[in-house]
């Protein structure tokens, strides 16, 4: 299920009206006489006026590229600085307001994909693309772990990691299982790639590509019918869009209605 944006968003705002706050708060102890300090009080005041400005404006651009769907050219990089600078605002607002964290990260991930979609349009090498599906897509009970080794794989069908080896083998693209977001953030590091396709959680994606923004990254969520990490499956045709987004394809590499057999 999709997550709306203006959750993020709101946020956002709200985060930024309550640096506004501490501004004026700061302003009027300027203001009162009998303290030794308003100068330096006085600077203070500026500099979270100077925060707030820069951020509203952020903000401001994000949701003009959003909603009319077009790249802003040269003050794309902008608009990545200001998601740096106010996903932790969000988190604190959603933290103050009692809101589902889930909601915040999912509203967050679809800012970052759209974001990401109209900066990137394609990539000259596939080779320059990695994947990065979780563990959790292969049966728990299956003895042959792909952490190590993606060709332990026996392409069963009994669980969805078969999928985006196939995907990955389809488009030339380099693809790493990964257990969390320590190893998913080492392998980054490891290939240097131009742009990522990431399958995880809700929590484990928002922090992934807040970590390494402004780094194009793609998110696709899984699908935990059983709980998290636990035999958990995915929308192939979601990842195989997300591809699409970083390089030119046929249209028909892939039959567009898959079935997963995912067995418990």
């Amino acid at each position: 299920m999709k997550v709306k944006k203006r959750i993020f968003l709101g946020l956002s705002l709200g985060g930024l009206f309550i640096i506004v706050g501490t501004a004026v708060l700061v302003w009027y102890f300027f203001l009162n006489p009998g303290t030794s300090i308003r100068v330096v009080i006085r600077f203070l005041g500026l500099i979270i006026f100077a925060l707030a400005l820069l951020g509203f404006l952020g903000v401001l651009l994000l949701a003009v590229s959003l909603l009319s769907k077009k790249s802003l050219g040269p003050l794309n990089s902008i608009i990545f600085k200001t998601l740096d600078f106010i996903y932790p605002l969000a988190l604190f607002v959603s933290k103050l307001l009692k809101i589902n964290k889930e909601l915040l990260y999912g509203s967050y991930i679809e800012v970052y994909n759209q974001i990401t979609k109209l900066r990137f349009k394609d990539l000259p090498d596939a080779d320059k693309i990695l994947m990065l599906p979780p563990h959790c897509l292969q049966k728990s009970s299956c003895p042959h772990k792909i952490t190590v080794d993606i060709n332990n794989c026996r392409r069963c069908g009994q669980c969805t990691i078969n999928e985006p080896i196939n995907l990955s083998e389809k488009y030339n693209v380099k693809m790493s299982v990964v257990t969390g977001g320590t190893s998913a953030r080492e392998i980054i590091k490891k290939y240097k790639p131009q742009a990522v396709v990431a399958v995880a959680c809700e929590r484990d994606l928002a922090s992934g590509v807040n970590d390494v923004s402004p780094m194009p990254v793609i998110g696709v969520l899984n699908i935990r019918p059983f709980g998290p990490c636990r035999n958990t499956t995915v929308d192939v045709n979601e990842v195989k869009g997300a591809l699409e987004y970083f390089f030119r394809r046929a249209e028909n590499i892939l039959e567009p209605n898959i079935v997963f057999n995912n067995k418990d």
